[in-house]
């Protein structure tokens, strides 16, 4: 389900180009949008899901996290969309729902042109449902996720996943004992804290193989509210884990001051555990296949690179080297 808001163009949703390979590998994707905000929306052929206003600041009243009190009729945030999707998965019967930010733009294994190519043509978004499914089904994660790009990968092994705090693009199990969302602002991350931290030995998991880019130029949906303040709820709700630093917005120290936020490694109370060792083992087999065939990919595509250049210095067409 993609969590949709103020993008009323397909071209500000990126992520629509990758929703065709679910269609044969889950439910079929649907939007996720308040209904006034729904109106205005482009179709893509994808079943737009809505939930009322009401709902949603009654909704929002009770989970609010912010150190700026809510504002009836004002920005209410993405979580009472995630919310919304938890309970329609619920409704279909679904034993999980995988969440997605309306601008995910690319989508690879490491992000290098091997990878971004792999996806394009052969595994797509329905693979990383498919992993992130098992990583659910086979260890105590309550919400596991891939890995946004900003992270640099620690090392290229076959690593299936590790507790961490995922966010834009991840599943999380529905039914008895999910945890409800609170916002407005880091509600991924603080609901992964929940999972991690809360007795009950669940945790929330990255799955370090599967990565993604966000576009981040157009100011709309949730970016056209942020603000410097916005870490302050989620320190407000884990002191002990997410510390506040005040700094200045630009490197000459001239601008607005902004919070940021900094995680402990406290913060990670909960150790991934694997429930399921066979399902586990299938899922670090396959993820070692794949990173296999991005080797291969990557290798072919630098032979190309170089096979080319060697001829167009071959024929004149480069300029001299001095």
């Amino acid at each position: 389900m993609v969590i949709s808001g103020g993008r009323p163009a397909i071209r500000e949703r990126p992520v629509h180009k990758f929703l065709h390979s679910l269609h044969n590998a889950t439910a079929d994707p649907v939007w996720v949008v308040r209904d006034d905000d729904a109106a205005g929306y482009e179709p893509d052929g994808h079943e737009i899901v809505t939930y009322s206003r009401d709902w949603a600041e009654e909704y929002a009243a009770g989970h609010w996290c912010h150190v700026q009190p809510m504002q009836p009729g004002g920005f209410l945030g993405a979580f009472p969309g995630r919310e919304a999707a938890c309970r329609e998965a619920e409704r279909r019967g679904c034993w999980a729902v995988l969440q997605l930010d309306d601008n995910i733009d690319r989508l690879g294994f490491w992000m290098d042109y091997a990878s971004l190519r792999l996806i394009a043509e052969s595994r797509g978004l329905a693979y990383f449902a498919e992993i992130i499914a098992a990583v659910l089904l086979s260890t105590n994660a309550a919400m596991a996720g891939a890995q946004l790009t900003s992270v640099a990968p620690a090392r290229r092994e076959a690593i299936v996943a590790r507790a961490g705090f995922c966010y834009s693009l991840f599943g999380e199990k529905v039914g008895n004992g999910r945890v409800e969302w609170q916002g407005p602002y880091e509600d991924d991350i603080m609901h992964a804290l929940q999972y991690a931290t809360a007795p009950g030995g669940r945790t929330a998991a990255i799955i370090p193989l599967l990565r993604y880019h966000k576009e981040y130029v157009r100011k709309t949906g949730m970016r056209a509210h942020y603000d410097g303040s916005r870490a302050a709820g989620l320190q407000r709700m884990f002191p002990e884990t997410a510390r506040i630093l005040n700094k200045a917005s630009t490197s000459n120290g001239l601008g607005d001051a902004r919070i940021f936020h900094q995680m402990s490694p406290l913060a990670r109370r909960a150790p991934l555990a694997v429930t399921d060792k066979g399902l586990y083992d299938v899922t670090r087999a396959e993820i070692a296949v794949v990173m296999q065939e991005v080797a291969r990919a990557r290798d072919a595509h630098w032979r190309d690179l170089v096979t080319r250049r060697a001829a167009r210095a071959a024929s004149g067409s480069l300029p001299a080297v001095r």
